[in-house]
């Protein structure tokens, strides 16, 4: 468990996110490197089902449901997409940066991520009137300098994490930046078929009644769902409408956006950093570098070390 003495809004037991990812992954839609023909078709089909019947079939799911997600786009994805783009926008759902064409950090340098985070924040302004303040990598891959670049563009919180189930402060020079969990479940398991749609609807149940009970007992998290219009096929959908009815039927559920969790943060526990939690976590800092302002010279060493040329 953890140390900090932390409450969410009405004293919820876990606040819940609701994820929805659209993207244009081009760099999944190569043929084998000795194929006769270059473009593998099945997944491009794939793919843009998520800008006709997917993307359709959840805004409808979070309008019946009365709900607001955290939408992760890609600039290309509003740019070609921008009517889909508005009605998202206008119907209160926010949008998070992930990157041009849901690129890897890990293959840029520091100027490519940082040209790359805000020309798509340029394309959802463009689109919306509304700038992003929320940042999720692609992957969750992030580089020693992601948080600094989010830092200077004046961004709020970046998601994409896995190190904690807590949301935290990231201390950077100029600001300070919300540290949030990725989705740890998703519906990405029932389109690769490792598990059927009945199966993920168990597993989203468990893991929200471990957190649930853990919040009940003085430790609250947030746990956030993954969606995919690409994968929302009705079959796939249904399993998330149950537990959409499942969450909203329990007591003391925060079911919010990453945006708003931000600001509570920001405004509530602004010196919360991890090790607020999680004492050890400056340990962890320093033998990973994960760039969480812990570990001191030590961590940003480590983190700057696995920088190529």
């Amino acid at each position: 468990m953890y140390n900090a003495d932390f409450k969410w809004p009405g004293g919820a037991h876990v606040a819940v996110v609701f994820n929805m990812s659209w993207e244009v992954p081009e760099h999944a839609v190569g043929a084998k490197p000795n194929a006769k023909y270059k473009r593998a078709m099945r997944p491009v089909y794939e793919n843009a089902f998520a800008d006709t019947g997917g993307i359709q079939r959840l805004t409808d799911l979070w309008e019946r449901h009365d709900i607001r997600t955290s939408c992760y786009v890609d600039g290309l994805t509003v740019t070609l997409f921008p009517e889909a783009a508005r009605a998202l926008s206008e119907r209160g759902h926010e949008f998070i940066v992930q990157g041009w064409t849901h690129e890897f950090l890990y293959d840029m340098t520091a100027d490519e991520q940082a040209d790359a985070i805000r020309r798509t924040n340029a394309a959802i302004e463009k689109v919306t009137g509304k700038r992003a303040y929320g940042f999720s990598s692609a992957g969750g891959h992030l580089t020693a300098e992601t948080f600094q670049i989010l830092a200077d563009q004046g961004f709020k919180y970046s998601c994409g994490l896995r190190n904690a189930e807590v949301r935290f402060i990231i201390p950077v020079a100029g600001g300070k930046i919300v540290g949030q969990t990725s989705y740890a479940v998703s519906d990405t398991p029932a389109a690769r078929q490792t598990l059927t749609p009945r199966e993920i609807v168990e597993q989203w149940r468990d893991y929200f009644d471990a957190l649930y009970d853990e919040g009940k007992r003085g430790y609250p998290k947030m746990l956030a769902y993954g969606s995919h219009p690409h994968h929302a096929n009705a079959h796939r959908v249904r399993p998330l409408e149950e537990l959409i009815r499942y969450v909203k039927n329990h007591e003391k559920v925060w079911i919010t956006t990453r945006g708003e969790i931000a600001d509570w943060m920001l405004n509530n526990y602004p010196d919360h950093d991890l090790a607020a939690f999680y004492p050890e976590a400056v340990n962890s800092d320093r033998l990973y570098g994960l760039g969480l302002g812990l570990g001191g010279q030590e961590a940003i060493d480590k983190a700057k070390s696995y920088r190529a040329g």
